[in-house]
């Protein structure tokens, strides 16, 4: 299965200080990480930073040896300090390469030959035809070699700025199961949900409105649950409903 999360892009519309939005959008990623959450989608709801948000997630996704040759420097990634480390299985440390492992790396032709940055003091010969950002496997320490590969465990989300209405980009995505996230939504403790199975999305609203009022009518979800019952505080931050509601749900999967 794969988990599809639909945030906002006025998801940090209301605050202006940089670091506070930058730490906001590292908590996104934070939670999305944990729970291992493949696709992150970004919908108009009426704001502005659907790139800022967009560039930081996919800067916190990508490895940090990588980071250097995929991101120039920019004023979206000034703050980026604030916010914790991804750590998952593909941000791999510096150590000594090994047959059989599996690394995230940029694959470049230099003169007839293509080379792969996978993080180590040397490039790695690239046996197959490919270039830019790739997932390899290696296949020999000396010379260090590698090939395209799968990864067999979870590696990272992608990023989609849709810059399309929720409605229209619950449609692109092409769910099996589509779940919105709403207090005025059955209590999820009372609701008996099918396998969680295939493409699952789950939506979130935006601070000022929530999923049910961006829609207009637009789209029929599944189930319109609220993960957060008995909630203490007037409101719920989306980045705070998105780490409970995956808390949730991840008592549910079935892979």
């Amino acid at each position: 299965m794969a988990w599809h999360v639909f945030i906002p892009d006025s998801l940090l519309e209301e605050t202006d200080d940089p670091k506070i939005r930058t730490y906001k959008v590292g908590q996104v990623a934070r939670a999305c990480a944990i729970f291992g959450v493949e696709h992150i989608w970004i919908y108009r709801a009426g704001g502005r930073d659907g790139k800022f948000i967009k560039t930081v997630l996919e800067y916190m996704e990508t490895p940090q040896y990588l980071r250097k040759r995929l991101f120039p420097l920019m004023p979206e990634l000034k703050y980026v300090g604030v916010v914790p480390p991804l750590r998952t299985p593909h941000h791999k440390l510096k150590g000594k390469p090994k047959v059989g492992e599996i690394r995230e790396g940029y694959a470049f032709r230099k003169g007839r030959r293509v080379y792969a940055d996978i993080g180590f003091d040397e490039l790695a010969i690239v046996e197959g035809n490919v270039e830019g950002r790739a997932t390899f496997k290696i296949v020999s320490t000396r010379p260090l070699k590698v090939v395209p590969a799968k990864p067999v465990e979870y590696w990272g989300y992608r990023v989609h700025l849709s810059g399309k209405s929720l409605a229209k980009t619950l449609k692109k995505a092409r769910l099996d199961l589509a779940i919105a996230t709403s207090r005025k939504g059955r209590d999820v403790r009372k609701v008996r949900l099918p396998p969680l199975e295939g493409e699952v999305g789950i939506a979130f609203g935006s601070p000022r409105k929530g999923v049910m009022e961006l829609l207009g009518g637009e789209y029929e979800f599944d189930f319109v649950l609220n993960t957060i019952p008995n909630q203490r505080t007037k409101t719920v931050r989306t980045e705070e409903a998105l780490l409970a509601t995956l808390a949730v749900f991840n008592l549910m999967r079935r892979d």
